[in-house]
């Protein structure tokens, strides 16, 4: 095969012929990663199984709209980087915690205000945040980010949660399996398209061989109808102060993780920081799609990080390619046949790809935090900061006694984020 350059630049559209299957490969990753967050509100509402169609639906249709809006743009609307956007898996805890107590009705109003109000606040305060949220801040939220999503892809890798076979042999082996297709492929045949399609190759060949061992069921493909179309607040629509506020905070503190995802782009795609247009833009777009997510009853949207982790991995930046995605996964919310036959691909195959992914967004924000020089006062406030948020991400227990706004709002990424901002209000810089 021909030689061809490492990966594709920002701007820069390969031929349909290539361009087609590294969009798939994003396209795979969007899918598994977006789907569970229907799914689990949709269960926690209560909703039956065909109305649970409906959320997935309207969630593969604002998939698409978001990543078209941020990577294509629309005037000043859109980073116009690699940054595919998806709902947020921050809001399903308090999404199921609020369907279930108020309805779910109540969660799309209040998810529909708190997105109002992000775009305001970043509007009136916008100078005020970008001199606030520091690189070492945006740094530890990814590095949070990925440490918080690498126990997901592990699930993925095992079988997913609750699989009759979680854990098997089988399993293992096929995550294994991927895992070492990507590699070799990126290692010995760094030079070529191989290299690029390395996630979606070994994808296709564990697809095979799970197939050969009967671990590939299409049966739910059959069944699926050709079209039909996302039903616009199909459950309804309803403001309540207690879930305005919860959803309103963290909408606010999603701002900080993806300013920090808009970093990790720009500094693959360009090798350096993103412009203050790219940051504006950016969060215009996600304000833009969080209030069309709310229209068809879900989540404010963000940025897909194993995405990005998977840019990271094919060596390609082009946001066409990732555009491209998001027409696909679009029309894949009008096809119902075409979504179930990319969720037959197994569980642990998936995770091969976003285990890896999720362990270069790891890296990555290590590389974002190192951008700058580290003293022992940004040493202090990243290494607190991310045992505050991945600490209580991994013992949830120790904060049960707190109300849900304020648990949720101490571990994980919301964690890690409130506090590398407050300390770093607190401890001043040492200007002697």
């Amino acid at each position: 095969m021909k030689a061809i350059p490492k990966g594709y630049s920002l701007n820069e559209f390969p031929a349909m012929k290539e361009a087609l299957p590294l969009s798939l490969q994003h396209v795979l990753v969007l899918i598994f990663n977006v789907l569970p967050v229907p799914l689990l509100i949709g269960a926690g509402a209560g909703l039956s199984a065909s109305e649970i169609t409906i959320l997935v639906a309207g969630c593969m249709f604002v998939t698409g709209i978001a990543t078209l809006i941020q990577t294509i743009g629309v005037g000043p609307v859109g980073a116009r980087l690699p940054l595919p956007m998806e709902n947020s898996f921050v809001f399903v805890a308090p999404g199921i915690a609020l369907s279930a107590r108020y309805g779910l009705g109540s969660f799309t109003g209040a998810c529909l205000a708190g997105s109002i109000v992000t775009c305001m606040i970043w509007m009136a305060f916008h100078r005020q945040l970008q001199s606030l949220f520091k690189p070492y801040i945006a740094g530890a939220v990814i590095m949070s980010l990925g440490l918080s999503l690498i126990g997901v892809g592990i699930n993925y890798c095992a079988g997913g949660q609750g699989a009759a076979d979680f854990g098997s042999a089988g399993n293992l082996f096929l995550a294994l399996g991927t895992i070492l297709i990507m590699l070799l492929l990126n290692h010995y045949c760094s030079k070529n398209f191989l290299s690029k399609a390395s996630p979606l190759i070994a994808i296709v060949a564990m697809s095979a061989v799970a197939a050969a061992f009967g671990k590939l069921d299409l049966s739910s493909v059959a069944g699926e109808s050709w079209f039909r179309f996302p039903m616009l607040l199909h459950f309804g629509i309803k403001f309540e102060m207690g879930p305005v506020f919860t959803i309103s905070v963290l909408s606010v503190i999603a701002l900080v993780e993806l300013m920090g995802d808009q970093s990790l782009a720009a500094a693959l795609a360009k090798g350096e920081a993103p412009s203050s247009r790219e940051i504006t833009g950016g969060i215009l777009a996600q304000g833009v799609s969080s209030v069309v997510a709310a229209l068809f009853n879900l989540c404010p949207t963000i940025a897909g990080c194993a995405n990005i982790g998977l840019c990271s991995i094919s060596g390609v930046m082009s946001r066409y390619v990732t555009a491209l995605a998001g027409v696909i996964v679009l029309i894949c919310g009008f096809c119902p046949k075409l979504c179930a036959l990319f969720e037959a691909i197994p569980s642990a195959v998936i995770g091969g790809v976003v285990l890896s992914a999720f362990g270069s967004i790891v890296v990555s924000g290590m590389k974002v935090i190192l951008s700058e020089e580290l003293t022992a006062r940004t040493a202090t406030i990243v290494g607190v900061s991310l045992a505050v948020g991945i600490g209580f991400s991994v013992v949830p227990e120790a904060i049960a006694v707190l109300p849900l706004w304020a648990s949720t709002l101490f571990s994980g990424v919301p964690g890690t984020a409130i506090t590398a901002v407050v300390l770093s209000i607190l401890l001043k810089e040492n200007t002697q």
